[in-house]
């Protein structure tokens, strides 16, 4: 199973280099949460300037092969428990457990805050 991160989801959904291979992404097998929809949600809102096409594309998603995780306050707990140790954003740190909490094998992002940690980051 493989983590995908709100970058490649808004990527997916703009006008962008990236969109292809971010759009193949999301045809296979993923794991997310509901945090990076709500991040995904807000950047793509901004950058298209149309928050109906924000939600229709995020709810697509719904429909996908992916997995949404939910943000609860276990998983939320767990995130302040590494954010010392990685040195993370509570963002990056409610990603990141939930990618560990799922087996997940790779972190699909264009982040570098995922870069030397336990799970290797890839772009798509």
């Amino acid at each position: 199973m493989q983590f995908v991160d709100a970058n490649v989801i808004v990527k997916a959904f703009t006008d962008n280099d990236d969109k292809e291979a971010c759009r193949k992404v999301l045809k296979e097998d993923f794991i997310t949460n509901t945090l990076c929809l709500a991040e995904a949600y807000h950047a793509i809102s901004n950058i298209k300037g149309n928050k109906d096409y924000a939600a229709n594309s995020i709810k697509s998603l719904f429909k996908s092969n992916g997995i949404i995780a939910e943000l609860d306050k276990n998983l939320l707990f767990e995130s302040f428990k590494i954010i010392g140790k990685y040195n993370l954003n509570i963002f990056d740190a409610v990603n990141y457990v939930t990618a560990l909490i799922n087996n997940c094998s790779r972190i699909i992002s264009y982040d570098k805050d995922f870069d030397d940690l336990d799970i290797k980051r890839t772009e798509p």
